[in-house]
Parts: structure tokens; C-alpha cells; sequence
């Protein structure tokens, strides 16, 4: 008997152990009859890609009481980033009210993140007393890839709008971060990983936004449909082309087609402003038109094209000028920035004394050719003078190149033209191109080749001989 009293103690010793382990592990599954609460799931594990969002089916049953229980959970190695909702039903909860015995199901959301590393996440579910380990197994990350961004923006008739400008910014910080115009297949782009609010607007539109748009790498997401709603009045202003370049002495010209997007037919007012000091903008229905328009009226939904002329002042200089081409709707004006960049010419004039040369064979001429920069602003650059001759002749051309003709000024370049002392006598032609940087002119000049002086008097005299010798044959057959 006393072994066993001496056995007794031991026995309940161990026993009560074993009791402190099992009976916790027993209330965290849930299974103990005796807890307040308790927390099942049939497939408390899910083996999914970043970025997926996965559900479990829980079952929480009351065993003691009445009291509302919040619905709370645990994470442990980096899920921060995933997203996490209760839902009964449709609707999102977080806390329930059961009576004794009654038996709850409810779906426990995790959005998990696309750029999560491959591995195993626990998440501990907490309800009262109950606890209940789920799992997470990340087979695939989406980690450096960008998320797609996708998007229709319409009109009340549900036709897309082109152009339409999309401000993508962040949710937390309300930082625009990027900003995309849609064409007329909607709006597609690539964003970073993050939630973000979208701003929507477009001329003759009230704006619209969009909240809760949640981008993840390596996912599309398509954000939907957002419709603008007309204004009253409302215009856009479409300018073919923005910068004119337009060399001192001519007028830079903008066309422009300008929209009634707004509910209303409406008459606009066409200003410019910002011009520079002696410079004069007009409007014109055509690019030829010498007749000016102030007003303009156009039907809703129409659309007009108009030509804005500037003209600057004659003793404008070569630079970049700006300024707007503004319109005035009955509500609201409207403002497109224009830029004229404004060019030096050079005009290349290439003279000569005379266009005709005569020369006796076996001399030499001198030709001096002048070469003029009639432009304003631009320099002729490098300029050369190249010679074209027949066979056989030599050109030597004084100086060869000249480095540069500023406006108003000349260079004179000397030919000295050498024609082979064989050349028959006739008229022959050169040709004379001068080259620079920014344009070429070619001309002509003739040169007449005549005999020598000395073979004239020998011509001369033969023909006097000839002439005796005939007067001397005739007289003296005369006599006889």
C-alpha cells in the first residue's frame, strides 16, 4: 500500500502536465465542448499565386452566452501588405452576436499581394476564446513585374471619348503619379502595385474620379466604365501644329479646329494673348483669306476650323516667342499655347560684270565674280566657288573657299580662265556654281575666242600677195 501512495503522487503530477498541454491545443482548434466559442474549417489550406485573392468557409459555433464577439485576426511573417475581410453573405462584418448552440458560417476574404515571395503564410483567426490556424502557400510570385491598369471613359451616349485625361494618384498620399490620355479604344496602361484614386476629365466634361482601385503586379485591372457628363457650354481646341518656324519677313500661320462639345450652341470670342510688344494676331476662316474674324458660331456638337496669322513687327530678331490663342465661351475662356520660332535668311546673289569675255587665243582672262547675302539674320557658311570649263582649259579660282557672308554683305572671288593655245576660235561657255552651307546658284558667263593679231597681219599680207599676183598674170597677158 505504501508504494502505491508513493506512486500516487508522481502519477498526478505527470497527468496534470499532460493536461496543460492538450487543453490548449484542444481550445485553438476549436474542439474543446467546454470554451465559449469555437472555430472550424473544412480546408484551412490554399495553395495559390501572388496576387490571388482566396477565401475559407469558417463555422463558428456559441457555446456559453450571449455577448457580441469581434471577429480579429493575426498575421506573422509579412502579410501586412494582403487584405483581409469577413463577409456573411454579401455583406463585409466584423463582429457577430450568436445565441447558446447556434452555429454561424462565415467567409473569411485574404487578398494577397502580387509581389509576395514564394512560401508558406500562417493567419491566425480569433474569435472570444477560439483560435484557428489557417494557411497560405504562395507558388508563384509576380514580384518586378507592373500591374495593367484598364479603363473606358464615355460620354452620356456611351461613345468613348478620345483624350480624355486620366490622373492616376496614389490613395494614402493623394499624389499624382502619372497622368495618360485615353484614345479612342479606352485607356490601358502600366502602373506600380498599389491603391490609387483615378481623376477623369476632358474639355466641355464635368470632371469624375473613381476610388478604390487596387493595382497589382503581373494582374490586369480593369477599372470599368466612368461617364463625363456634358457642360452647357464647352470647347476644345485642336491646333495642328503648335510651333510654327517661320523666317524674318514671312507670318507664322495656325490652324485650328475648334469643337462645341458643350449641350448648347454658342458664339466664341477669338482673342491673342501674351503677344509680344509690335507684334498683331488675326483670325481668318481660310489660310489665303485677307478678311478677319472676331466672333464665331458654332452648333453644338459642331465644329469650325479657323487660321490664326501672326505678323511681327519688321525689325523682329531670330529667337523663340510665345503666346496663347485664346477663346471665350459664354461660361468659361479657353487658352492654347502657341510658340513661333522665328529663323534668319540668307538669300545667295552671285554677279558678274559681264556675261561676255572676248579673248585673243593663247591669253588669259581674269573674271571676278561677286557673291551677295541678301538675307537677314543667317550667314552664308562656307562658302565655295566650283568651275565647270571644257576639256583642256585651266581655272584657277582666288580664293577657293571664303568662310562666311554675313546679311548685307559681299565677297569677291577671281577667275583667271586659260584656254588651250590649239583652241579653234568660237564662242565657248563656263559654267560658275558657288556653293555654301545653306543653298547653291549656279551661271553662265560666255567667252569669244579670237585669232591672234600677228596671224591677221600674216593673213593679211597672203591676201595682198594673192591679190598682186593675179594683177601682175592678168597684165601681162594683156600686152600679148
Amino acid at each position: 500500500m505504501g508504494g502505491e501512495y508513493g506512486r500516487t503522487p508522481a502519477f498526478l503530477l505527470i497527468t496534470a502536465c499532460l493536461l496543460m498541454f492538450l487543453v490548449p491545443q484542444a481550445v485553438s482548434a476549436g474542439t474543446d465542448s467546454t470554451a465559449n466559442t469555437e472555430i472550424s474549417c473544412t480546408f484551412p489550406g490554399r495553395i495559390v499565386e501572388a496576387g490571388e485573392t482566396v477565401t475559407f468557409d469558417l463555422k463558428i459555433k456559441c457555446n456559453l452566452g450571449t455577448n457580441p464577439r469581434m471577429l480579429e485576426f493575426d498575421t506573422f511573417k509579412g502579410e501586412d501588405d494582403w487584405k483581409y475581410h469577413f463577409y456573411s453573405g454579401e455583406k463585409e462584418i466584423d463582429r457577430i452576436l450568436m445565441t447558446e448552440g447556434e452555429v454561424i458560417p462565415i467567409t473569411f476574404e485574404i487578398d494577397t499581394a502580387g509581389d509576395t515571395a514564394v512560401g508558406v503564410y500562417p493567419v491566425r483567426v480569433r474569435i472570444d476564446d477560439a483560435r484557428l490556424w489557417i494557411y497560405i502557400t504562395i507558388d508563384k510570385s509576380h514580384a518586378g513585374e507592373s500591374g495593367v491598369l484598364k479603363l473606358a471613359v464615355v460620354d452620356e451616349q456611351g461613345e468613348n471619348i478620345e483624350g480624355a485625361l486620366v490622373k492616376i494618384a496614389d490613395e494614402r498620399r493623394h499624389i499624382v503619379i502619372k497622368e495618360v490620355l485615353t484614345s479612342g479604344d479606352g485607356l490601358r496602361t502600366e502602373v506600380d502595385q498599389g491603391d490609387y484614386i483615378l481623376y477623369v476629365g476632358s474639355e466641355g466634361y464635368n470632371d469624375a474620379h473613381k476610388d478604390d482601385v487596387s493595382i497589382k503586379c503581373g494582374y490586369t485591372t480593369d477599372a470599368g466604365t466612368i461617364m463625363l457628363e456634358k457642360e452647357n457650354y464647352g470647347l476644345t481646341i485642336d491646333v495642328k501644329s503648335p510651333l510654327v518656324t517661320a523666317s524674318i519677313g514671312n507670318k507664322p500661320v495656325y490652324e485650328a479646329v475648334l469643337t462645341n462639345v458643350g449641350k448648347s450652341d454658342d458664339v466664341f470670342g477669338l482673342d491673342v494673348g501674351g503677344l509680344p510688344g509690335g507684334w498683331y494676331g488675326r483670325y481668318k476662316l481660310t489660310a489665303d483669306s485677307t478678311e478677319s474674324v472676331s466672333k464665331l458660331y458654332i452648333d453644338a456638337g459642331s465644329e469650325k476650323t479657323v487660321f490664326l496669322e501672326i505678323i511681327p513687327p519688321y525689325s523682329v530678331e531670330k529667337g523663340d516667342y510665345f503666346f496663347n490663342m485664346s477663346v471665350e465661351s459664354s461660361e468659361k475662356e479657353y487658352s492654347e499655347p502657341l510658340e513661333a520660332r522665328i529663323t534668319g535668311s540668307s538669300n545667295m546673289v552671285i554677279f558678274s560684270e559681264k556675261y561676255r569675255y572676248d579673248m585673243t587665243k593663247g591669253d588669259s582672262v581674269e573674271i571676278p565674280v561677286t557673291i551677295s547675302n541678301k538675307g537677314k539674320g543667317d550667314a552664308l557658311t562656307n562658302v565655295r566657288t566650283e568651275v565647270s570649263a571644257p576639256e583642256g582649259w585651266n581655272v584657277k579660282i582666288t580664293p577657293s573657299s571664303v568662310p562666311s557672308i554675313q546679311p548685307g554683305e559681299k565677297a569677291t572671288v577671281t577667275l583667271v580662265v586659260s584656254p588651250p593655245t590649239n583652241i579653234a576660235a568660237s564662242d565657248y561657255k563656263i559654267s560658275v556654281k558657288v556653293v555654301s552651307d545653306q543653298q547653291e546658284e549656279t551661271d553662265e558667263i560666255r567667252i569669244v575666242i579670237n585669232e591672234s593679231s600677228l596671224v591677221g597681219i600674216l593673213g593679211l599680207i597672203l591676201l595682198l600677195s594673192a591679190c598682186g599676183g593675179v594683177y601682175y598674170f592678168f597684165r601681162k597677158h594683156e600686152r600679148r
